[in-house]
């Protein structure tokens, strides 16, 4: 007698629903998730990112900031996208619906001190904890998970300003492990924000951290190198050798985007 056991699982008689037009990307992405994948994928689903900028962002659906947390959404939503239950389009447009709170955030800037004052003591109590798990300081990609305050509100409670130009971190690539290595050698270049964040959104809590550091993101002071593999427990030449990687990743704009973003 043949054996039947297993054939009425769940997924019996389930096909894909990903369409057509996003399947070679998608796929794409779903074996090798890099940052040249992420953005060819991007790029494909461009149309349904403009179709929920116009249903769901109003008035800011123009703004360039919106825009990039539209993409950033995307990217957030695609590991949870299952082809065997929903279109990819539906899935997305799902998530898009927060939109609206940025779309708020943009158009209606409000300031109150005293909800100032209790995101720094909530700030505070969740950087303690975090460090307290992790082992080290948390990047504010780890701190915005954790509180679900945004990086940019992160950087308003602070209350302070980067003091160097964003998008280098030529200052930090000597690999020699000394205790020097400021970050006094940062070249000045035109900022690219939404590169920045597109890179940021990809990397992990240390190297997010080194960013944050060495480019003064966010509002986060610019530290020597040793202070930043001091804070992240790693040594001096792994924080060398971690920095030359994202710029590497910050330099390749050209080549794995260059019309994206």
């Amino acid at each position: 007698m043949p054996d039947y056991k297993g054939m009425f699982n769940s997924d019996f008689g389930k096909s894909s629903l990903l369409e057509d037009e996003f399947k070679p990307h998608y796929e794409a992405w779903k074996a090798d998730p890099n940052a040249a994948n992420s953005s060819k994928l991007l790029e494909a689903v461009n149309p349904v990112v403009d179709s929920a900028l116009r249903t769901f962002a109003g008035s800011a659906a123009s703004s360039p900031t919106v825009r990039s947390k539209a993409k950033l959404i995307v990217l957030d939503a695609l590991p949870r996208y299952d082809p065997n239950r929903a279109k990819l389009r539906t899935h997305l447009m799902v998530n898009l619906q927060s939109l609206h709170r940025a779309s708020a955030q943009e158009t209606q800037i409000v300031s109150v001190p005293e909800r100032v004052r209790l995101e720094q003591h909530r700030l505070r109590e969740a950087q303690a904890e975090l460090a307290d798990n992790l082992g080290r300081e948390p990047s504010d990609g780890e701190l915005a998970k954790h509180t679900g305050l945004s990086v940019k509100r992160l950087a308003h409670i602070r209350k302070a300003s980067p003091v160097m130009a964003e998008g280098s971190l030529k200052g930090i690539e000597n690999e020699d492990g000394e205790e020097g290595g400021t970050a006094v050698g940062v070249k000045p270049r035109s900022r690219d924000d939404t590169w920045l964040r597109f890179i940021y959104h990809d990397l992990d809590g240390p190297d997010q951290f080194i960013m944050e550091h060495v480019l003064g993101l966010h509002g986060k002071p610019i530290l020597p190198k040793i202070e930043i593999a001091q804070r992240l427990k790693l040594t001096p030449g792994a924080i060398s050798q971690r920095a030359s990687r994202i710029q590497r990743l910050l330099d390749s704009k050209e080549d794995l985007a260059p019309n994206l973003f």
